[in-house]
């Protein structure tokens, strides 16, 4: 299953980008975030744990200390976790909720789909990022990136 996850993903990822009109690229991400902090539609009862209990603003603030300065831009399913990713007889059936696919950097679907794996939602999988992201093409991910990307997402 999770082979099927990240040959999946590598074709994604895989798709020309050069006339793609949907940017998700961190220049217009983090305008969108501050705007939905300025504005006060950030969930604050739905962050992440590690995070539960602090303001969007203070997110914020560590969002804009950890952002990184190269982004290694792909197509991008946007939110590529379990339930946005349909497998039928271990083959991809299909994605749902593409509201935010786009050119990115290939860490904000690497980063929730990691979440996603470890989830307590999602105890069979627990313990299989590291093996996830190998099958992926990625020995050694960028920790740092993984985290900034799941913070990212605290804001929309």
């Amino acid at each position: 299953m999770l082979e099927v996850l990240a040959e999946n993903l590598k074709q994604l990822h895989a798709l020309e980008i050069v006339d793609c009109p949907f940017n998700q690229t961190l220049e217009i991400k983090m305008v969108q975030a501050k705007f939905r902090v300025l504005e006060n539609l950030v969930d604050e009862t739905d962050f992440d744990v590690v995070r539960l209990g602090k303001t969007a603003q203070e997110v914020f603030r560590e969002l804009l200390e950890t952002c990184p300065a190269i982004e290694d831009l792909v197509f991008t399913h946007g939110d590529y976790c379990l339930p946005n990713i349909l497998i039928h007889n271990l083959e991809l059936a299909g994605f749902v909720d593409l509201g935010r696919a786009g050119i990115a950097d290939r860490y904000q679907d690497l980063a929730l789909i990691t979440r996603s794996l470890e989830s307590d939602l999602n105890p069979q999988f627990n313990g299989w990022s590291k093996y996830f992201l190998e099958q992926y093409g990625i020995a050694k991910p960028e920790d740092s990136k993984l985290e900034f990307y799941r913070l990212l997402d605290e804001f929309f």
